[in-house]
């Protein structure tokens, strides 16, 4: 039986006190940043208040911005964290001086529970640019970023329109079918096959991941604070969720060893063989490398979260504005029955032809900011920013948002508007501002894949089906928006998918 203190376990006071030295010992060794502007902190408890005053962060975000400038200081732990808003100051940091802001902070707890703090995200320096190599070198030897890549992606989107077809019209939320069909295309890619939608593993993939994201949130202490996860009990969620990416590890490891046990040094059929043949050779390397099981599992882990979850969000998403904009989702059918018409898949040479469709889903990925924040960076050595002193390794989040919501930028931001990206000589455009994916030296590994999955699924989706809201129900943003984890996702609603027979 613990000994008690005002209700506090004695087990309990022990870990607060650790908190409260290691705040104490963080707060007067850090003197980072010290000119940069922001608000007052607390110790213990920092500026988390400045992200909570709003149930939406944005308008926290916004708010800082609009007080402090495009670049400011925020304690979400003992250390400051410091906030870049706006398309100059990213440009300028993120751009024009992206080897200097190319590194990621010392410890992400997010990386280090998903994958031992190993893997393509985590890492800086010669590991994070000879993985970034290999990993594109042998993506691309499997189509990623081809034409060779689309067959696999159609096949996924039949299965797809399939899954919606089978519905028959009843109520359904977009999330979970295009979920694992994304899914399945870098399964493609990683493990050379294809899972079945009613497989219990990959549904057990898939919920690990998105459990991970939902906590995966600025807006946890736990994040800011790792020597929290140390305290008793599972206040913070971390326990629950470690527990469950374990077991997307352990099922990723299966299929590692599954390969293991087949390989053949002459048939390299997708990226587990490719590694594991590097794996081989690292007997005969005097210097150690990247090719270790360990990198293997944790970059696997890393591709799926990249490759998966920000796709399947915005085709969500699209969802939403299809079904609520029916003079929009009109436009888009017709662009498609004229220059592809209702016979064949659209295909990624009819891009140049489907120009309001790659407006629209411009339009998604700008007003929905999937990627609110951007993932921390790190300066690789001490620098000077606008008069700035920025030490070496100080976790800096780029604002993704503060540039696909300036209204200096696109005027009225706030309204869905795909033809802001149509010319008057109805030329796609294309503003250097638009940046859902980041820019720079990190921006996203896998945003050409993205780009083909959107357009292959959504103009296919439009094709078949018209998305109407459930009946007898509204379907508002007020509604939907927004769960804010590590994407920016609308919150469960249903739809309903009618075939287009009759248009055809």
């Amino acid at each position: 039986m613990y000994t008690t203190l005002f209700g506090f376990t004695l087990s309990t006071i022990v870990g607060l006190l650790i908190v409260c030295l290691f705040a104490i010992l963080f707060s007067k060794q850090s003197n980072i940043g010290k000119r940069l502007p922001g608000p007052s902190w607390i110790p213990m408890v920092g500026n988390g208040r400045e992200l909570k005053s709003d149930p939406d962060v944005r308008i926290s975000l916004r708010r800082l911005q609009k007080k402090y400038g495009d670049i400011y200081k925020l304690y979400l732990g003992p250390s400051p964290t410091i906030i870049v808003c706006g398309y100059e100051a990213i440009r300028e940091i993120f751009i024009k001086r992206g080897v200097e802001f190319s590194d990621r902070p010392a410890v992400i707890l997010g990386a280090i529970i998903l994958n031992g703090g190993k893997g393509i995200t985590a890492v800086s320096g010669d590991t994070w640019k000879n993985q970034r190599k290999f990993i594109l070198m042998t993506l691309r030897n499997f189509g990623f970023g081809k034409s060779i890549i689309e067959d696999k992606i159609h096949s996924e989107v039949k299965f797809f329109l399939s899954e919606i077809e089978n519905l028959k019209q009843k109520p359904f939320q977009m999330m979970a079918p295009i979920q694992t069909s994304v899914g399945n295309v870098i399964s493609h890619l990683v493990f050379g096959g294809h899972f079945s939608h009613e497989d219990p593993r990959f549904k057990t993939l898939m919920d690990g991941f998105n459990s991970f994201l939902q906590f995966v949130t600025v807006r946890s202490p736990v994040l800011f604070w790792p020597i929290l996860r140390f305290i008793p009990g599972d206040f913070f969620g971390i326990k629950n969720i470690t527990r469950k990416i374990q077991v997307v590890k352990d099922f990723v490891n299966e299929l590692i060893e599954e390969h293991m046990k087949k390989f053949d040094d002459g048939n390299i059929v997708d990226f587990v063989d490719a590694f594991i043949s590097e794996m081989k050779k690292e007997d005969d390397r005097e210097k150690k490398t990247i090719f270790s099981r360990d990198y293997l599992a944790a970059i696997i882990m890393d591709l799926f979260i990249a490759g998966t979850e920000t796709t399947s969000t915005t085709i969500t998403w699209a969802s939403f504005y299809l079904a609520t904009r029916p003079d929009i989702q009109s436009r888009i059918f017709e662009e498609i029955k004229e220059h592809v018409g209702t016979e064949r898949l659209p295909s990624m040479q009819d891009k140049q032809s489907l120009v309001y469709t790659e407006a629209f889903i411009m339009e998604v990925l700008r007003i929905s900011s999937i990627i609110i924040l951007s993932i921390a960076h790190a300066p690789v050595t001490d620098v000077c920013i606008r008069g700035y002193k920025i030490p070496k390794g100080t976790r800096m989040l780029p604002d993704i948002h503060s540039v696909l919501s300036d209204p200096n930028i696109w005027g009225d931001p706030e309204n869905f508007r795909p033809e802001r990206f149509v010319s008057e000589e109805g030329k796609l455009l294309k503003p250097d501002e638009f940046i859902p994916f980041f820019t720079g030296r990190r921006n996203c590994l896998g945003e050409s894949l993205a780009q083909m999955e959107l357009l292959l699924f959504i103009s296919a989706l439009v094709q078949r089906f018209e998305l109407v809201p459930q009946k007898d129900a509204k379907l508002e943003i007020k509604d939907v928006d927004g769960i804010f984890g590590g994407t920016h996702a609308p919150k469960p609603f249903y739809i309903r998918a009618i075939p287009r027979h009759d248009d055809a």
